[in-house]
Order: C-alpha cells, then sequence, then structure tokens
C-alpha cells in the first residue's frame, strides 16, 4: 500500500510509518451520519477489548473546512482514539484506500501495513474483532467485544 498521511483536527499528523509494527484498524465516517456514529462510540467500546498491539484511527471523510465539526464529534462522543481528516486524494477516492463509498467503512491493516480485511457498516464490528484477533493472534480467531 503506498504510503498516507492524514491530519489531525490539532495540526498534527498521523502517517502510515506511524502506524507500522501494530495492526492498525481504520474506520472512515462522516460526522452528519447515523450510522457512523453508532459505528464511533460502538468502535470506542470495542478497542479497549482488542489486543494492546492495535491501533485505531477514524478518518472523516468531509473537506478540510469541516476539522471543527470533526473535532466536536469526537469531543461530543468523549472517543478515546483520533479522528483525522483525509488527504484531498482520498476525500476523492483515489487515495491509498482506494473509493470509499459508503460510511462507515472498517480497514483492517496488518503490523507491515498491508491491507487484511475491509466491512462496511455497524453489523461488520463483530467480523472486525475476528479480523483484528486473528492478525493480534497469530491467526487464532477468538471473538472480542465487538457488536
Amino acid at each position: 500500500m503506498p504510503p498516507w498521511v492524514f491530519a489531525g483536527t490539532d495540526g498534527s499528523a498521523v502517517s502510515a510509518a506511524d502506524m507500522r509494527g501494530r495492526a492498525t484498524v481504520i474506520l472512515f465516517l462522516t460526522t452528519y451520519d447515523t450510522a457512523s456514529q453508532i459505528a464511533a462510540a460502538r468502535f470506542d467500546r470495542c478497542i479497549h477489548s482488542l489486543s494492546r498491539r492495535t491501533n485505531a484511527i477514524a478518518v472523516a471523510m468531509e473537506p478540510p473546512d469541516h476539522a471543527i465539526l470533526v473535532s466536536t464529534f469526537h469531543d461530543s462522543l468523549k472517543l478515546s482514539y483520533p479522528i483525522l481528516m483525509p488527504d484531498p486524494a482520498t476525500l476523492v477516492g483515489q487515495g491509498p484506500f482506494g473509493a470509499i463509498g459508503v460510511v462507515p467503512t472498517w480497514v483492517v491493516l496488518d503490523a507491515y501495513g498491508r491491507e487484511t480485511w475491509r466491512g462496511v457498516g455497524v453489523r461488520a464490528l463483530p467480523e472486525l474483532g475476528d479480523a483484528v484477533s486473528r492478525l493480534a493472534e497469530g491467526g487464532e480467531s477468538r471473538t472480542h467485544g465487538c457488536s
């Protein structure tokens, strides 16, 4: 997968290099979509039941001028993982993750940054937990509290 860098609403940056060495879950969402709001809250509960070796971030598929809305969304839901802003290519479906046509969309990357699983919608949370635990536990599937 090509390298990527997403900006935090506070001006920080998170890159593919920052995530290397651990499984990473990326939640693509929007702040104005009810399913994204539900997914963001459930994902926050879910990540605490996953392996400690798992990174968690979200990317708000919204234009840069929505950064204050994204920050408010994050703070209102009291999320423990960062929500980042997409780069211009990702926003129009030409970034390293391809087109994100539906939100919420979940992407799991292995410790080397390779995509190993993709799911869509809130109903994909149980599968997400299984996909991450397979990576973290060397192929064993064990259900975690992602539902």
